[in-house]
């Protein structure tokens, strides 16, 4: 007869550094990318995640609200017929999704990296 196996740890049990140390660093990294905070959902690192959306929001609002009014003040200045039938009229609302993807674009390299190097951390934390 074949005795059972010992019961590993279970996922439930594992500390917050163990949960980091043993996810895969490029895929919390690629998941991250996104900017939709999935990399830090896979790792199980709440307080990241939501400060990673609220970063987020106000980077890409503010962002976009400067480029929204950088491209009316532009638009002030050229008001000429070719400018106006080469960006069309709704060019703030073009300048503020502009903005807001490249809000968007930063907080997710920044956080794709951070998630990076948590993996990182924690495995030199535990010693492995």
């Amino acid at each position: 007869m074949v005795p059972f196996p010992t019961p590993t740890k279970s996922p439930l049990d594992r500390s917050p550094d163990e949960l980091v140390a043993g996810s895969a660093g490029w895929l919390a990294l690629a998941l991250n990318l996104g900017c939709l905070g999935m990399g830090y959902v896979y790792q199980r690192r709440w307080r990241a995640y939501w400060i990673g959306a609220l970063a987020a929001i106000s980077t890409g609002l503010t962002l976009g609200g400067l480029y929204a009014i950088k491209t009316n003040n532009d638009m002030a200045q050229q008001p000429d017929a070719i400018h106006i039938q080469m960006y069309g009229k709704p060019t703030i609302v073009a300048g503020f999704v502009m903005g807001a993807y490249a809000g968007l674009m930063a907080v997710g390299i920044g956080s794709a990296v951070e998630a990076g190097l948590a993996v990182k951390r924690a495995r030199q934390r535990l010693g492995r």
